[in-house]
């Protein structure tokens, strides 16, 4: 096989793995995340946040044997954390053997339709991809089904406590009233309460598995409230305003850079579209690129520079609100 070709599977298979690798530490690395932390359960004395180490010690109560020793390590951690956004009943265990089936299976699946061992090599590091692409999808999928209900749980968790009930029957209700995946997890930390966690602790970890900071001044008014008093309803009902008002600012502002994004797919389609169209009219000129050497190195240059060029234009079109 060409060296060339060689280098660019080589390059992609390592440039893919490292890409899953980084969707899964990047919210351990996002300073709002630690912001959200901090305001989750205050500061120690010596000024540390402690959220991670809370959610850190409620995995591992519940992990023994091979997945305690796993998660001793951070990448493993936060594989945890991502799968209690997005497969909350899929243990730490399991999702590690699905890893080792797909990129097995892969790589012996192509390697006996190929005989080559780059190609095993390859499909290895893609059966790897996989699996992380979606827990990672479903996870953003589930993140903002959890967002848009947020603000009618709110409405209906103050109308509970309006009509005299507690917070603990509050979230029985939310757990057996809203629709899901939002009951799923009220309903979850109502029974982590009724075996003897306490509330507090049962909002804490349900804020590492909701990934928003939305919930989090949910979490951070209840617990404000609880220490020193008042009408939570009311908080509550502020809350659930903000977040509607904060939800029409980003599609305001969506709409407002929805031809940004679109020129941009545009340009990044446009090459490859162009491309395919001068082969189809002269493939013998089209060839060349995926012929000879330099071609390959052209194509290879080009496809990077297109994928910076989405990525910054993206990255221009978005605007945090």
């Amino acid at each position: 096989m060409d060296s060339t070709i060689l280098t660019i599977l080589i390059a992609g298979a390592v440039s893919l793995f490292a890409f899953a690798i980084w969707q899964i530490v990047a919210p351990v690395f996002d300073p709002s995340k630690k912001k959200l932390a901090e305001r989750l359960s205050g500061k120690s004395h010596s000024g540390e946040a402690q959220p991670a180490k809370q959610a850190k010690s409620v995995v591992q109560s519940q992990a023994t044997g091979i997945e305690a020793r796993l998660l001793e390590f951070p990448i493993f951690a936060s594989l945890q954390k991502t799968l209690l956004q997005s497969y909350p009943d899929l243990s730490l265990n399991r999702f590690v053997q699905l890893l080792v089936i797909s990129a097995v299976g892969c790589s012996l699946v192509f390697f006996a339709l190929s005989a080559s061992l780059l190609v095993a090599v390859v499909s290895f590091v893609i059966g790897l991809y996989l699996p992380i692409a979606v827990i990672t999808n479903k996870r953003n999928r589930r993140q903002r089904q959890l967002a848009l209900q947020l603000p009618e749980a709110l409405d209906f968790l103050g109308r509970i406590l309006k009509s005299g009930h507690s917070f603990s029957t509050g979230l029985q209700m939310m757990g057996s009233e809203l629709p899901v995946p939002l009951a799923f997890e009220f309903r979850r930390a109502y029974a982590q309460h009724s075996l003897g966690v306490s509330i507090e602790d049962a909002l804490k970890e349900m804020a590492t598995r909701i990934d928003s900071s939305d919930f989090a001044f949910f979490v951070t008014a209840t617990l404000i409230q609880r220490q020193t008093g008042g009408d939570l309803s009311e908080v509550l009902g502020n809350i659930s305003g903000m977040i509607r008002q904060r939800s029409r600012l980003q599609q305001q502002v969506k709409a407002k850079t929805a031809e940004g994004r679109f020129t941009g797919y545009i340009l990044s389609a446009f090459p490859a579209v162009l491309f395919i169209i001068l082969y189809s009219m002269n493939p013998e000129y089209a060839s060349v690129l995926l012929t000879s050497t330099d071609g390959m190195i052209l194509l290879a240059v080009s496809f990077g520079l297109q994928i910076l060029g989405l990525f910054t234009i993206r990255k221009i079109t978005t605007v945090e609100v």
